[in-house]
């Protein structure tokens, strides 16, 4: 059942993507081409295979369009869901509008977001400027993508896979940048970075950021299609793939950005629109983020040194810089998330990584940084919400309803792996075993004055 239909009054926006210079109908938002969505043409033109194809680039729009309407209409108080009608521009609309099509794109989107989307798919007035031929080095023997971001979890796991893999794996960066790519190698390296940005005309209106998880696997498996490859692999360990679904926060809707319940759902739709079939693969579902981060330090030498430049944080610069530098804020469920791991892997990193340079602080004030002068309730309450949300997961096999919790989601994981329920069960026994052996060696090394483990002690 679409997730939305269980709203009774859902706030609701009618959006039409429109080509430069063109007028959306009346009542409905414009997002128009080259203002709110803009193409970088030298990354755009490193998606550029022998396999380029018009629907390539229309499909980067509908992710776009995605995201515009995701940020353009905030959630009710009360409901979560929301209602999207979208019309969009493509080359070729009757392959868009097939039922296949359509069905497998909004069931994705409806599961991923919480919310009803419906799409209209009209002709372009003129088609888009295809990208020159470059001279990207697109491997003919591909296995795999991997979306490769700052992240962690995306540099361990890229670490590992390229030892079992070699050149067969292929990163595609889903940064907003290819700072990481020498300036005289940038020509010839695909996949270099997101090829897009989305723009508001003013502030986001939402920031739960659902769509992430469409705009990431959609870019990956782009690229996937271009190179042929039968796989991606999604890097999130099982802490960042499952908790999030099995226990939502608050009243909010189950997060499914790294869920295989909801890439089982992209793979119909890619293969209904790009007719590639290929697997969303999960090779640390079972394990923990600092299990990663271990074997990734043990296995992979210089390059594993480079653990600690990567970035977690959700914040934005204005809400995690001190002095005006920019660092991560230390507090947020990534965040948390990090510094569990990297404890649980026995490592360290400088202090100064963080605004809250110490979890061990009495207070929650006093535990940021003395230059820090930006501490604020919303600050206060992801931090909160952060710490109980890996003691509850961490206390789940405890809890009353951990038989029904553990059957749903068994019974959700086997259909979308395709994996027998006893293993799926064993698995997520496995993970759930390691979280709560890894987080209470974390909390009980922060020490009962820290106001991690107040918070804690007030909550049980």
């Amino acid at each position: 059942m679409n997730p939305a239909a269980l709203f009774l009054e859902l706030k609701e926006v009618v959006v039409d993507v429109v080509e430069r210079g063109g007028r959306p109908r009346r009542g409905a938002l414009a997002c128009e081409l080259e203002r709110h969505i803009s193409f970088d043409t030298e990354i755009l033109e490193s998606f550029s295979s022998t396999n380029w194809q018009a629907v390539v680039y229309d499909a980067l729009v509908v992710a776009a369009a995605v995201e515009f309407c995701d940020r353009s209409l905030g959630r009710s108080a009360m409901n979560w869901g929301r209602r999207f009608h979208v019309r969009v521009p493509v080359h070729d609309p009757a392959r868009w509008s097939d039922r296949t099509v359509t069905r497998t794109l909004t069931e994705s989107l409806d599961l991923l977001t919480g919310d009803d989307w419906h799409f209209e798919f009209r002709p372009r007035k003129s088609p888009a400027e295809t990208p020159r031929q470059s001279r990207m080095e697109f491997p003919r023997d591909a296995e795999a993508v991997i979306a490769y971001s700052e992240g962690m979890d995306s540099r361990a796991v890229d670490g590992l896979e390229r030892k079992r893999l070699g050149h067969r794996l292929v990163r595609v960066r889903v940064g907003t940048n290819h700072r990481d790519i020498p300036r005289n190698a940038r020509p010839y390296v695909p996949f270099a970075a997101l090829p897009y940005e989305v723009a508001l005309d003013g502030n986001n209106a939402e920031t739960s950021a659902r769509s992430r998880g469409f705009k990431f696997s959609l870019v990956a498996a782009i690229a996937a299609y271009l190179i042929n490859a039968p796989s991606v692999i999604v890097p999130e360990s099982g802490q960042g793939a499952l908790a999030p679904a099995m226990l939502p926060v608050g009243q909010g809707y189950a997060d499914y950005r790294n869920h295989p319940a909801f890439t089982v759902l992209m793979e119909k739709f890619v293969d209904a629109l790009f007719g590639h079939r290929l697997r969303y693969n999960f090779p640390r579902l079972w394990m923990t983020k600092g299990e990663t981060l271990r074997e990734f330090v043990d296995s992979c030498g210089i390059e594993a040194a480079k653990w600690a430049e990567t970035r977690s944080c959700w914040q934005q610069s204005r809400q995690a810089s001190v002095a005006g530098t920019r660092r991560q804020c230390g507090i947020c469920a990534a965040c948390m998330l990090r510094r569990l791991s990297v404890h649980a892997a026995g490592l360290r990193e400088s202090k100064e990584n963080y605004v809250w340079e110490t979890l061990k602080a009495p207070t929650f004030e006093e535990g940021a940084s003395r230059e820090f002068n930006h501490i604020t309730q919303a600050l206060r309450e992801y931090a909160l919400a952060g710490v109980l949300h890996f003691e509850h997961f961490a206390s789940i096999r405890n809890s009353t309803q951990y038989d029904m919790l553990k059957r749903r989601a068994t019974n959700e994981l086997a259909r979308a792996l395709a994996q027998p329920p006893e293993v799926v069960a064993d698995g997520l026994d496995r993970l759930l075993q390691h979280h709560a052996t890894e987080w209470s060696a974390f909390t009980n090394d922060l020490g009962s004055g820290s106001f991690v483990r107040k918070w804690i002690d007030t909550a049980s």
